[in-house]
C-alpha cells in the first residue's frame, strides 16, 4: 500500500508543473492586455488617460501574482482528493500559453513586414556610425535589408501559426526558439530598451517550457541512434578524429590572427602636414583636391583606408587597400585598390616612428610626397 502513496518529491514536482502553468497564464494575460489591448485603447481613446490604464495594469499584476501562487495549491489538493480533471486544466492553461506566444510573436512579424519595426529614420542615416547607440545600430542594420526583415517575419508568423495547433506545437516551438534566443542576445548585448528585452525573455522561456513538456519526443530524435543504422566500430580513432577537427579549426584561425599588425601601428593617423613636390598643401586643400590626404586608417587585419575628408570617411573620395610594414628596413608597402580589380603598389620610407609619430616619403603617380603623421 505504501507504494501507492506518492512521495513528497513527486508531489512537489507535480505542484511545480502546476505552478509553471499558472505562472505562464498570469504572464500571458497581463502581457497581452498591457502590450496589445491597453496600447490600442489609448491610441483609439486618447481622452482615457494612460494613468487609467496603468491602474488596471497594476490590478492585473497583483491578481496574476496571487493566482500563480494560490491556485496551484488549490489545484494540488483537489487532484489528491480526485475531484478535479488535471489533464483538462493542463490543456487549457497550455493552450493559453500557446495562443499568447502566437499572438505576440506574430505581432512582431507583421511589424517587420508593414514597416513599423526597422523603419527608415532619416536623421539616423545622416549620423556617424560611431555616434550611434546599440538600438540605433541594430535598427540601422536590419533596416538596410527589407528582404532579410521579411524572411525573419515569415519565420515568426509561420512558427506562430504552428503554435495554434496542438499537433504542431513542437514544430512551432522548435522553429521559433532559435530566433527568440538570437533576439534575446541582441537585446542584451546591444542595449535594447528593457521593455523589448523582457518581452523577448518571456517569449523564450515560454517556448522553452513547451519544448520541455515534449522532452521524451525530443530526446528520441536527437539523443538516440536511429534503429537500422550500421555503426562504425573504430575504437579511439573516431575520438582522435573529432579532436583533430576541432583543434585544426582553432589552429587554422589562430595562425591568421597571429599575423595581425602590432597595436602600436594600428589606429587613426592624422596627416598633420603633406608636402607634394616641395609645396606644402594648405589645411583646406582637401575641399577641392581629393589627393590631399587628411586621415589614414591602419586596421589590425592589414586593411587600410586613406580619407581626404578630415571629418568622415566618404566612400567615393576615399582610397582603400592593404598595407604591410617591414620594421627591419623601415618600409611600408601600400597596395591601393582601384576600379575593375586594378591596384597600385606603393613603397613608403618610414622614419621617426615612435608609435605616435611617423614620417612617410612616397613616390606616387610621379609625385614626391612627404607626410607627417600623428596617431590619434
Amino acid at each position: 500500500m505504501d507504494n501507492l502513496i506518492p512521495s513528497p518529491k513527486t508531489i512537489f514536482s507535480f505542484w511545480f508543473i502546476k505552478f509553471l502553468d499558472c505562472l505562464f497564464v498570469s504572464i500571458a494575460l497581463f502581457d497581452a492586455y498591457d502590450s496589445m489591448v491597453a496600447f490600442l485603447l489609448v491610441s483609439l481613446f486618447p481622452q482615457m488617460t494612460i494613468l487609467f490604464f496603468g491602474w488596471i495594469s497594476s490590478v492585473l499584476k497583483i491578481a496574476g501574482l496571487l493566482f500563480a501562487i494560490g491556485y496551484p495549491i488549490y489545484w494540488q489538493r483537489k487532484e489528491i482528493s480526485g475531484t478535479i480533471n488535471s489533464g483538462l486544466r493542463h490543456a487549457w492553461f497550455r493552450g493559453v500559453l500557446r495562443y499568447w506566444l502566437a499572438l505576440e510573436i506574430c505581432n512582431y512579424g507583421f511589424a517587420k513586414i508593414l514597416g513599423t519595426q526597422f523603419g527608415h529614420v532619416y536623421s539616423r542615416s545622416d549620423s556617424l556610425v560611431g555616434s550611434l547607440n546599440g538600438l540605433d545600430l541594430t535598427w540601422n542594420y536590419f533596416e538596410h535589408s527589407y528582404a532579410l526583415s521579411v524572411i525573419i517575419a515569415l519565420i515568426q508568423i509561420g512558427g506562430s501559426i504552428l503554435l495554434l495547433f496542438r499537433r504542431t506545437t513542437l514544430a512551432g516551438a522548435a522553429v521559433l526558439l532559435p530566433v527568440m534566443v538570437n533576439i534575446v542576445m541582441i537585446d542584451i548585448f546591444y542595449g535594447i530598451p528593457s521593455g523589448a528585452l523582457m518581452n523577448a525573455i518571456l517569449f523564450t522561456f515560454g517556448l522553452f517550457y513547451l519544448l520541455l513538456l515534449r522532452w521524451e519526443d525530443i530526446s528520441a530524435v536527437f539523443l538516440k541512434v536511429p534503429s537500422g543504422i550500421t555503426l562504425i566500430r573504430s575504437g579511439y580513432a573516431k575520438n582522435l578524429l573529432r579532436l583533430f577537427i576541432v583543434s585544426y579549426a582553432f589552429l587554422f584561425i589562430y595562425h591568421f590572427s597571429s599575423l595581425k599588425s602590432p597595436k602600436s601601428l594600428t589606429g587613426k593617423w592624422q596627416v598633420e602636414q603633406m608636402i607634394r613636390n616641395g609645396d606644402t598643401l594648405k589645411a583646406n586643400a582637401w575641399l577641392t583636391d581629393s589627393g590631399a590626404w587628411k586621415n589614414i586608417y591602419l586596421e589590425e587585419n592589414g586593411r587600410m583606408t586613406i580619407s581626404s575628408n578630415p571629418f568622415v570617411v566618404e566612400t567615393k573620395s576615399s582610397q582603400r587597400g592593404r598595407y604591410q610594414y617591414n620594421s627591419s628596413i623601415h618600409k611600408m608597402e601600400l597596395i591601393l585598390w582601384k576600379d575593375h580589380g586594378d591596384r597600385d603598389t606603393i613603397n613608403a620610407d618610414v622614419s621617426t616612428y615612435d608609435s605616435k609619430h611617423m614620417l612617410w616619403k612616397i613616390l606616387y603617380n610621379k609625385n614626391m610626397l612627404f607626410l607627417k603623421l600623428y596617431r590619434q
